[in-house]
Parts: C-alpha cells; structure tokens; sequence
C-alpha cells in the first residue's frame, strides 16, 4: 500500500543519510495524480520514480483495497515516453498494460471482469492514481535507491512480471 508519500520519503531520508547515498541530499518532489488521470509529462531535469495503485473509490469495492501498489517504476530525465504513455500499451517491453492483460490471476483481486489491449489503457487512467516523487537529473544513485526503497516499502505487485 502506498498512502502517504511524504512519510515514505521522509522514511528513505532517513535511511539515505544512514546508508550514506552518493549525491544525497537533494531535493525530490511529490505529486499524487488521483484516479482519475490523465498522461502525465516528465518535468524537464527531473527523473522520477512513479507507482501505479489502485484508486481509493474504486479499490473500496476490490479485495486488493483502495492503494494497492500494481507497479512501480523510475525513469531518467530523457525518458519522457516511458513515463508518460508507454505502461499503458503493449508497445514497450515490460508494461503495467501487458501485465494486467496477461495475468488474469489477479482480476478477481483487483475487480477485472474483463480487459484487453484495446481496453486496458482506459481501465487504467480511470481508476488507478498515480505518484511522483521526482529527482533532479544528475541523482542516478538516489534515484535508484529511492526506486529499490519504494518497491520493498510499497509491496509492488507486477515488479518483473510483464
């Protein structure tokens, strides 16, 4: 689950500074695009770690529960499309879009009667949110971190299935 990004983030500080992550401090940025949402840009200079979870409104009605954490993923700043559009196709390797297709087992637990590749972009911007938490370009090793830590802490459930 992922329910307060600010506290996460405060929480990888913390464990930044006592890991002693190259480049770290810096600051990272928090944007929270609720369910539901339309194709985000990258800001310019900024990479960013972005999750994908189900939308408080609509996970009420799913045994996964509103915030439940489907993907989450990082970019760095000349990745625009990756994060904006690709996760909602089937075009790119490795899409939250080809996994939600693919493995039916979860329909039940996220509330799929049925998607398809013609389907599931719109399944998607309607009810999943979106979080951002951007890096200043020039941060590899916090970005990274900050990926590795918002996957553990946030229990992703598609990490390496599509």
């Amino acid at each position: 689950m992922l329910t307060d990004p600010d506290t996460l983030l405060e929480d990888f500080a913390a464990a930044a500074n006592a890991a002693g992550v190259e480049r770290w401090p810096c600051e990272i940025r928090t944007k929270i695009l609720r369910a539901p949402h339309r194709h985000p840009p990258l800001p310019a200079g900024f990479g960013a770690v972005y999750v994908f979870a189900l939308g408080e409104e609509y996970g009420r009605a799913t045994p996964a529960g509103g915030g439940a954490v489907l993907k989450v993923g990082r970019v760095g700043p000349a990745s625009g499309a990756r994060f904006s559009y690709q996760h909602y196709g089937s075009a790119a390797p490795s899409t939250l879009a080809k996994s939600l297709v693919r493995y039916r087992i979860m329909w039940p637990w996220l509330g799929i009667d049925a998607i398809d590749e013609s389907s599931v972009k719109l399944w998607m911007l309607t009810h999943l949110d979106r979080t951002h938490l951007y890096v200043p370009a020039g941060h590899d090793l916090v970005l990274a971190s900050l990926e590795v830590y918002v996957r553990a802490r946030a229990v992703s459930v598609f990490e390496g299935a599509a």
